[in-house]
């Protein structure tokens, strides 16, 4: 058992589903099956099981999903899942789960150690995605994703679109903070160009002087150099025209200067104002 920081209510039940054992292993239902999942009881992680999350999950209960960005451990991932949490109306009800994927830095040179995650990080996405199809019926789900967090997302949206197995009714939207992902992707016929297809709302917070997002071209080659949705945001005029409505893009540098952390947009008043809107559907 691990310990972790005091939850801030009642109402609001708390998961961290650990996903280090499949870091390297191909996202499918042999190996979903060895993720470990843990609900926070009395300030520490007990240990749980897939059939007990599922079984006790209410689809009209908001399911809200923290997905971390790159170098956060697992007391990290806590510590700002939980600060994230203390933000929310302490009356609303909702199910969190810290989705705890191998982030974690290694000992290669930082561009090497980055390059090397985005196979992690893709296989992260794909069990996220197979966690999506398992929900109840008619669930509200957010997914909030910061920095790598947010391709993950991103990238789980699209497999699960892609699978045609999205529970009947799903309500789904997205909360994209710093996002470390191509700013293009969501533009008409590229990557995540159709992700809007299956989702309600799509809440973009971007930092021009983010110190970090910065050197993200640096994961490429050389000669290609990607601007970060979470740097530049999003370029609005190349998203299909039926999907744009969809889309809020916040610059949110006046808040936090060239800070790159999750608590600094979410504490932006900004950010504040659409907690209701984007993780409890209201």
């Amino acid at each position: 058992m691990q310990s972790a920081a005091t939850v801030p209510s009642e109402c609001q039940d708390i998961w961290r589903v650990d996903l280090h054992a499949v870091a390297r292993l191909k996202p499918d239902e042999q190996h979903f099956a060895k993720l470990k999942f843990y609900r926070l009881e009395g300030n520490r992680w007990q240990a749980s099981n897939t059939e007990t999350f599922f079984d006790t999950q209410q689809a009209e209960v908001p399911l809200i999903v923290f997905t971390p960005g790159y170098t956060s451990t697992t007391p990290q991932t806590t510590q700002v899942g939980l600060g994230v949490v203390r933000y929310f109306d302490p009356a609303k009800p909702c199910r969190v789960v810290l989705w705890d994927w191998d982030s974690d830095r290694g000992s290669a040179p930082i561009r090497r150690d980055v390059r090397s995650k985005l196979p992690v990080i893709n296989n992260t996405a794909g069990f996220l995605a197979l966690f999506l199809q398992e929900v109840k019926p008619q669930s509200k789900v957010c997914l909030f994703g910061f920095s790598f967090g947010g391709r993950i997302v991103c990238h789980a949206v699209e497999t699960l679109r892609k699978s045609g197995r999205q529970p009947e009714e799903l309500r789904l939207n997205l909360v994209l903070a710093g996002a470390a992902t191509d700013r293009e992707w969501f533009s008409k016929g590229q990557l995540h160009g159709k992700v809007p297809e299956i989702v309600e709302r799509i809440l973009v917070t971007y930092n021009p002087d983010d110190w970090a997002l910065k050197y993200y071209p640096l994961m490429y080659s050389l000669r290609c150099e990607p601007q970060a949705l979470g740097l530049a945001g999003l370029p609005a005029q190349n998203i299909a025209r039926e999907h744009r409505s969809k889309f809020e893009n916040i610059d949110i540098s006046r808040y936090i200067g060239k800070e790159h952390q999750t608590l600094y947009h979410v504490r932006s008043p900004v950010f504040r104002s659409r907690i209701n809107a984007y993780f409890f559907f209201e």
